[in-house]
């Protein structure tokens, strides 16, 4: 049987963080390579004849819908990022509500498709807000979230979440979890962000191996900013920009391998969720405590 993986895109300008004391909105006015770097995306994913996921903030969309319907013309799944990058974990249930509505606005309009999938900015779902962030989802009819680093570092993560897809609560919102390995006895990402730039490519194309070999799918995440060795650079601590800038001058020959080698088991979350519905019982369902 095949196993399917995904590609996500989270589509985002360079400045858009969540570190301590940084203020990004002072750049929202300076030109950007955005646009560019998604065309470079667009064209490395027709190589390999990949669909992708991406998740695109509210803010991009309504200054620049033309990148929306660029990556929507191309085949690849619009889905939900939220509004203007805002940690998910500081709302309350209404302010999410209405920061989740103020996305999917611009996006439906510019695609004209229901958007159904959501990831939070900064994988800032934590276990408080695990009662009521997949009920909102529901309510407002999405099928499935990719939110959850099912492990824990510096600024986010929830510790022995369960890290394949399952639905988490009785709100019927399928979670696509991080894939995580053990290193050192830790759980750590590996094909995402910063630890996709940090590891080797043969560790990562192992690690998706062994996971596939085990039924499990794996998603690849990227920002278009990470192939981008031009970008202005954001006043970062030591450490905090080492995570953020390091590895980004062959992020797109890595992800060029990656694609290569499993280049037929990629699909779209969104095809990936509405298969799932025709084999609920076999899905996990646990409660996160």
């Amino acid at each position: 049987m095949t196993v399917n993986n995904f590609l996500t895109f989270d589509i985002e300008e360079w400045f858009h963080a969540n570190y301590e004391k940084l203020d990004s909105y002072v750049f929202d006015t300076q030109s950007t390579n955005l646009e560019s770097n998604v065309d470079r995306l667009i064209d490395l994913c027709d190589t390999y004849g990949v669909k992708t996921t991406c998740f695109i903030l509210g803010s991009v969309a309504k200054n620049k819908p033309y990148i929306v319907k660029k990556l929507f013309d191309a085949g690849h799944e619009i889905a939900s990022h939220g509004s203007s990058h805002k940690l998910i974990y500081p709302m309350t249930p209404e302010e999410f509500r209405c920061d989740l509505k103020a996305s999917t606005d611009v996006l439906e309009q510019i695609t004209g498709k229901k958007t159904v999938g959501f990831r939070a900015p900064s994988w800032s779902v934590k276990r408080e807000t695990l009662p009521w962030f997949y009920e909102v989802l529901a309510e407002e009819k999405f099928r499935y979230s990719s939110s959850v680093y099912p492990a824990k570092n510096t600024i986010f993560g929830i510790p022995n979440f369960l890290d394949t897809p399952h639905y988490p609560t009785s709100a019927s919102i399928l979670e696509i979890p991080q894939s995580v390995m053990n290193f050192f006895g830790n759980r750590v990402g590996y094909a995402g962000g910063g630890y996709l730039r940090f590891f080797p490519t043969w560790l990562i194309k192992r690690e998706i191996g062994l996971k596939n070999s085990e039924g499990k799918p794996v998603f690849i995440y990227l920002h278009p900013r990470e192939i981008d060795i031009h970008q202005p650079r954001l006043k970062l601590g030591m450490m905090d920009g080492y995570f953020h800038y390091q590895g980004i001058a062959g992020c797109e020959e890595k992800l060029s391998l990656l694609l290569a080698k499993f280049q037929h088991s990629f699909i779209r979350m969104d095809e990936y969720a509405l298969k799932s519905q025709a084999i609920l019982g076999a899905l996990p369902k646990r409660t996160q405590r």
